[in-house]
């Protein structure tokens, strides 16, 4: 998907997986916000397209939000350090920025306004499959790419964090290559 702002009719279809009529008819029914060009082209500005995928509890495609920030939210504080330097390296284009709580994580998102959280399994307070599920019943933050992770994956652990709003779950400890490439960030980032 190109990085422009502004997406054809065709380009939302293919995203979608949808029938280019079928968009060109939300597009008339005024169900998604769009302006023709001179040449009679319909344009679909990216925000207004997330909320009418949102607004009528459609998956949004990764590759409609790009990832420029990442909130990593882990009660260990090595864990916290080890996984900024490495993100540093590895994807120098992120802002990277840490919560050592869930509570703390809630506090940040408000400010930092991450695209993507990577949040353990298990930490004191909340759980992240809890924090998983309030970013995900928020309409502010349901829009977050969540990533879980932990130091003991079972499926029901994954079946769990899918259920609340996760694109998956990863094990510790944390390989960037799988995380930028849920990310959709495995063809942009720096060699190691």
């Amino acid at each position: 998907m190109p990085p422009e702002h502004y997406v054809s009719s065709h380009q939302v279809a293919k995203l979608l997986n949808a029938s280019p009529s079928a968009v060109v008819s939300w597009i008339d029914k005024e169900l998604l916000p769009a302006y023709r060009t001179p040449g009679g082209h319909r344009r679909v500005d990216r925000g207004a397209l997330i909320r009418f995928l949102r607004d009528h509890g459609m998956p949004i495609p990764r590759q409609l939000v790009a990832v420029a920030r990442l909130l990593v939210v882990d009660d260990d504080k090595t864990f916290l350090r080890n996984a900024t330097r490495l993100m540093a390296r590895r994807a120098p284009q992120l802002t990277v920025e840490t919560a050592d709580s869930a509570m703390d994580a809630l506090l940040k998102i408000g400010i930092f306004r991450p695209d993507a959280i990577l949040v353990d399994a298990k930490m004191p307070e909340m759980n992240g499959v809890d924090l998983c599920r309030r970013l995900a019943e928020d309409e502010a933050t349901r829009h977050i790419t969540v990533v879980a992770i932990s130091g003991r994956v079972t499926a029901k652990l994954e079946a769990a964090f899918v259920d609340a709003g996760a694109v998956g779950l990863l094990a510790k400890p944390l390989d960037t290559s799988v995380l930028l490439d849920v990310l959709g960030l495995g063809s942009v980032v720096a060699s190691a």
